[in-house]
């Protein structure tokens, strides 16, 4: 499936002069240069003879499909090597060329890779006569594989770079679905067009024999920002990347967003007040927003997709982490053999250095189809950085693509969110929340289990019961929710269990943004 992104279609291309030979190892130092460079100039718009030629740019989706990578055509195919890469193909959405290098696996030596079409298997398709390959600045990003699901002959993919600064990785046992990105500007500001920064270059450090990791380095520009990123891949049950960026501004921005994700969530259990006419009973890529709190509560928003943009913000003084997550692993839950969302990771951002206060950001936008992208949730400081190339702004973080074992980061968790209207009045709902954990697994049914529930002014709680779900295991909580009958704001609503008489808290805070129809 390909998933509608909103950078896809831009056509900027540009070309960069190759490093030389170097006598140092290149390094993260190195780009950061450039991209200082790079901020201390007005942003260029790519020559119109960098540009795609029409045949490339007109692709279809069937005929870009067709295009295939030859076997002898990848990087690092060596018996030995523990990674290799097929480099995707310029075209179809992928408009704007990335140039790419290679550094051996020392760093002594940066060499270019041109494009060359013999990489390629292209079918039926007739290109030579529209296409003069050697105008081709790059490619359109690049694949890697790593033996990680079966024996040292099994290739998967664990990753890739493909489409303005966007990125995905994948740990064992996992399929494509949610996207990170390297930089988010601009996200849902009134009056101002989100701003779509590009990777424009990567240096691939060649692995020897026996590394356990793949490392990157990437320029990044754009109108208002130019960055740095240097990416160490480390494939496993939970794939990470360790990623250090700095960043040059060239202008000022409304909102900078760090460690951007980029999801997809149609419907879910909690998605009956819309009513979607489909066969399958879930469709999501992810099905909760977690962010870890400075002051050590563990909050979860379960996605919601009305029809209309939703904004949450998550205020944090010292950020610990946050992260797009799929709990629902049941394959019951969505029915679907095309599309497992059932085995689509987590994204987890633990946030390291340069961070500072701030707060993060969920932006859920209406939708009706499954291949578009409509949640965004990335991380906003509170403090904008300094303007100019004289001003770096450095900051790092771990991000994790988790499925097994993801419920270690919140143990005592909310696992499933049901609302409905009350048969007896339309204007009151009924909420049914699961939670589920080691430790409430060990509470029996007598145990003084309370759900402490609290509501913005605007909407009061109701028939407040909390019980030992005999099926599960777990505890539910169940409670009506009633607002003003002129009510057209959305009510805040927040959950949590606690132990009595000790008032000792079990779980995570369940946190809901509920909408009144209108």
């Amino acid at each position: 499936m390909i998933r509608t992104i909103l950078a896809a279609g831009t056509t900027w291309t540009v070309l960069f002069a190759p490093f030389p030979a170097v006598a140092e190892a290149f390094g993260i130092a190195d780009v950061e240069a450039r991209a200082k460079d790079l901020a201390s100039r007005d942003y260029e718009q790519p020559a119109a003879d960098q540009a795609l030629p029409p045949a490339l740019r007109e692709l279809t989706y069937d005929q870009y499909r067709a295009i295939a990578n030859r076997p002898e055509g990848r990087l690092w195919d060596e018996k030995d090597s523990p990674f290799r890469l097929e480099l995707f193909h310029p075209g179809y959405l992928f408009k704007r060329p990335v140039v790419l290098h290679e550094i051996s696996s020392d760093g002594e030596e940066v060499k270019p890779l041109a494009f060359d079409p013999s990489r390629y298997d292209y079918g039926s398709l007739v290109l030579e006569d529209q296409v003069d390959w050697s105008k081709l600045s790059g490619y359109a990003g690049f694949r890697i594989q790593h033996p990680l699901n079966g024996g040292p002959e099994q290739w998967d993919e664990v990753g890739s770079f493909v489409g303005a600064s966007y990125f995905r990785i994948l740990g064992q046992d996992q399929r494509y679905g949610i996207s990170a990105r390297a930089l988010a500007l601009d996200v849902s500001q009134t009056g101002v067009l989100e701003e779509f920064p590009d990777f424009v270059e990567h240096w691939l450090v060649k692995p020897a024999p026996g590394d356990r990791e793949l490392k990157v380095f990437s320029l990044l520009d754009s109108p208002s920002a130019t960055g740095a990123f240097a990416f160490r891949i480390v494939p496993g049950v939970s794939t990470e990347v360790d990623v250090q960026a700095t960043l040059f501004f060239r202008k000022e921005v409304k909102s900078l967003g760090l460690a951007p994700l980029t999801s997809m969530f149609l419907f879910g259990e909690n998605s009956k007040e819309r009513c979607f006419r489909d066969w399958r009973p879930e469709v999501h890529d992810s099905d909760g927003l977690l962010v870890a709190l400075s002051t050590g509560e563990w909050v979860w928003r379960p996605l919601v997709n009305q029809k209309i943009i939703r904004y949450s913000a998550f205020a944090m003084g010292e950020p610990r982490g946050f992260g797009l997550m799929q709990r629902d692993r049941d394959f019951s839950s969505y029915q679907d053999l095309d599309n497992p969302y059932q085995l689509t990771p987590s994204y987890w951002v633990e946030t390291r250095e340069g961070f500072g206060p701030g707060k993060v950001r969920l932006v859920e936008l209406p939708t009706d189809y499954e291949t578009f992208d409509n949640v965004v949730s990335f991380y906003e400081p509170d403090s904008m950085p300094a303007i100019g190339p004289e001003h770096p702004f450095h900051y790092s973080y771990v991000l994790k693509a988790k499925m097994h074992l993801e419920e270690s980061l919140s143990p005592e968790r909310a696992v499933a969110t049901r609302v409905g209207v009350d048969p007896t009045y339309d204007d009151t709902r009924r909420f049914t929340i699961d939670f589920d954990g080691p430790t409430l697994q060990g509470l029996d049914r007598h145990s003084q289990v309370f759900a402490e529930i609290t509501s913005s002014d605007n909407g009061f709680v109701t028939e407040n019961r909390c019980f030992k779900n005999e099926f599960t295991g777990g505890w539910r909580v169940a409670f009506k929710l009633d607002t003003d009958d002129h009510n057209l704001d959305p009510v805040e609503l927040r959950c949590f269990l606690k132990l009595m008489p000790e008032g000792q808290t079990l779980t995570e805070t369940w946190s809901y943004l509920w909408h009144p129809e209108k």
